[in-house]
């Protein structure tokens, strides 16, 4: 509930429209504002003809008069050329406006920036933007490296690139468009050099075990979202987001609307994943719109204990769900897929990203080339 506005100068308007009263010295005047909590806070509020309102809040009326008669001074002499955002701005309200105004706009990766902003915001809440400096971000960076996770690992390389990309984000809208700072600290902070991209997939054999095992699991869903990224290459967030709208059993397909690149994709359904897809949706005693749902039915089901335990039953130590995708992708190529068509399976906006399983279509590019040769050259 707002109260009364205080006096700060001589010149007396009277009450306003409302809960408030005011007198103001020529161009400014303060607002006492009491929050639900009980707690009083008092904006200072500068009003300059031709310019923008300015305002700043206070935990005492004492600093807001203090401001105001500050900037009032600036202004009258001269050598107010507008506010020094990075002066007056700490970090922590810098996260804090960023999480509120941007991150809605990403609502896949909402929480994980959220969770990668708010570490950064636990170390540097309270220093002003202008004390944020490069050397600083690469001190951090390497306590990301020492930190143990919830899960009880290190954070690996890669991990602590997504966090500096995540606020290297924040840092560049904080320039261009709010004007809280002149340039980008992480700019000038180098990233951690990651390794190579997995190579390794799953062989024949392999597959069988894994399948074994996942169909002797506690979890109802884990041998068939195992099936897919097998058969379709699809990645764990893609099938487990997926809702009976979304598979159309006439034409044995599945579309994928939340993919990583934004874009829909079909791709077309083995024998086993439709059996097993009619005959789950017939024997459902809980209705959900998802096809994997958890145990309530209002959220996708949650599947990486049950991969974790897989996987260690399996032998099949260092091997991740992704993986799978790789495993699609590689006997795809081994098959004599062109890359234009691993692309198109996997959603590749580019060739670039499937390149690394080019060599492993050398098998079958020689049977073309045998096959040319014999034509052309036979008579040679």
């Amino acid at each position: 509930m707002l109260h009364n506005l205080l006096i700060t100068g001589t010149n007396r308007i009277g009450p306003l429209v409302g809960q408030y009263e005011q007198e103001v010295q020529s161009m400014s005047y303060i607002q006492k504002r009491k929050h639900p909590s009980g707690a009083l806070t008092y904006r200072a509020r500068i009003r300059l003809k031709g310019a923008p309102e300015m305002s700043e809040s206070f935990p005492s009326r004492r600093k807001a008069v203090a401001w105001a008669a500050r900037m009032e001074a600036d202004i009258k002499s001269g050598r107010y050329f507008g506010r020094e955002e990075h002066k007056e701005r700490t970090f922590g309200e810098f996260i804090d406006r960023y999480i509120e105004r941007e991150l809605p706009k990403n609502p896949k990766a909402f929480r994980k920036l959220q969770q990668q902003l708010t570490w950064w915001k636990r170390q540097l809440e309270d220093y002003f933007l202008c004390h944020i400096t490069p050397p600083m971000i690469s001190d951090l960076k390497h306590r990301l490296l020492s930190e143990t996770t919830p899960r009880g690992s290190l954070r690996s390389t890669s991990t602590a690139n997504r966090y500096l990309a995540a606020l290297s984000k924040a840092f560049t809208i904080a320039v261009r468009e709010w004007g809280w700072l002149r340039e980008n600290p992480i700019q000038k902070v180098s990233k951690f050099q990651e390794g190579k991209p997995r190579e390794r997939f799953l062989s024949k054999e392999e597959i069988a075990r894994l399948l074994a095992v996942c169909k002797n699991s506690k979890s109802p869903h884990l041998y068939a979202v195992t099936l897919f990224a097998i058969s379709c290459g699809a990645r764990k967030g893609e099938i487990l987001g997926l809702r009976w709208q979304d598979i159309d059993f006439d034409r044995a397909t599945a579309t994928f609307k939340a993919t990583k690149n934004g874009e829909l994709r079909s791709v077309p359904l083995s024998a086993p994943i439709l059996e097993y897809l009619r005959s789950e949706r017939l024997k459902r005693f809980i209705f959900s719109e998802y096809v994997f749902p958890s145990i309530d039915g209002q959220c996708p089901a949650d599947i990486r204990t049950a991969w974790e335990n897989a996987v260690e039953e399996a032998e099949l130590p260092g091997v991740c769900f992704h993986i799978l995708r790789h495993t699609c992708a590689s006997h795809l190529a081994m098959s004599g897929a062109s890359t234009l068509e691993i692309a198109a399976v996997l959603g590749h906006k580019t060739l670039a990203m499937v390149k690394r399983y080019s060599h492993l279509s050398v098998a079958a590019t020689a049977k073309i080339l045998h096959r040319m040769n014999g034509e052309i050259l036979c008579e040679a």
